[in-house]
């Protein structure tokens, strides 16, 4: 799953630098939590990100090295993770990613930045809080790549740990797969619990279907999965999904050709 950190959400919101380093250690928080969503994949940014304002006399450069030697361990963390980014990218600006791309969020243009971004990538935004404009779990651009027809899209948008919970889904054997006492007509899931998290983790979801079903891959059973929300959260409040295994012709062709990407 790609994530992106939203540039444009950096107005200078914070009053002081103490408000600045709550809203950091909320970024840092929700960094952590989809890291398992991550696959490899880096975060991504604009390359303006580094000039970007958290408070009117404070940009995010000037935060990161301001903190990357600081006693508070949530904030040097978070300053190490940003300077790495920062140093070697990837920037969505500079990949040809969206050169080709026209992007509109509340009527503005928004072509070149990691909103276009997400819209390509089908990625997450990671927002900083109290931006009124990126207040928003969910929000709507307007998109077009190439000729191709304008769509409206739907891009999550975490600006609150509560957010990134939420798309970090939890596997739950239910009974009816259980490979020690699976129910008749029922496939029974032939991965541990923890091999189950991990496919989870990296399994795709189809916006097509009025389901929330989610499809993964197991390259040491070279085996397909499907895995249902259970419509219920944990103790936690992560969603919860059970699963079991499938034969490749039962998942859909968008989402064949993205795990196999």
């Amino acid at each position: 799953m790609h994530f992106l950190i939203n540039e444009l959400s950096f107005v200078g919101q914070a009053a002081n630098d103490y408000e600045a380093d709550e809203l950091m250690k909320t970024i840092f928080k929700i960094i952590a939590e989809i890291s398992v969503l991550q696959n490899d994949d880096p975060i991504q940014t604009h390359s303006s990100f580094a000039s970007q304002n958290i408070t009117p006399e404070l940009t995010v450069s000037q935060w990161i090295f301001k903190q990357k030697n600081s006693k508070n361990s949530d904030q040097q963390k978070i300053a190490r993770i940003l300077l790495i980014l920062l140093s070697k990218g990837p920037f969505i600006d500079v990949q040809g990613l969206i050169d080709d791309c026209e992007c509109f969020y509340q009527k503005k243009c928004v072509s070149s930045t990691s909103l276009a971004g997400a819209a390509v990538l089908e990625g997450v935004l990671i927002s900083l809080q109290n931006n009124s404009d990126f207040s928003n779990e969910n929000i709507e651009v307007e998109f077009q790549e190439c000729t191709n027809p304008v769509e409206n899209i739907i891009i999550k948008n975490l600006t609150e740990i509560k957010h990134a919970i939420k798309i970090c889904p939890r596997y739950k054997l239910h009974s009816k797969h259980d490979l020690l006492g699976y129910w008749e007509n029922a496939t029974p899931m032939d991965l541990r619990d923890e091999e189950s998290q991990k496919v989870l983790n990296s399994s795709i979801g189809n916006s097509n279907e009025n389901s929330e079903k989610r499809y993964g891959f197991n390259k040491e059973k070279d085996q397909f999965y499907v895995f249902h929300s259970d419509n219920s959260f944990d103790e936690q409040g992560y969603p919860t999904y059970h699963g079991f295994p499938i034969p490749e012709n039962q998942v859909p062709a968008e989402i064949l050709i993205k795990i196999k990407r």
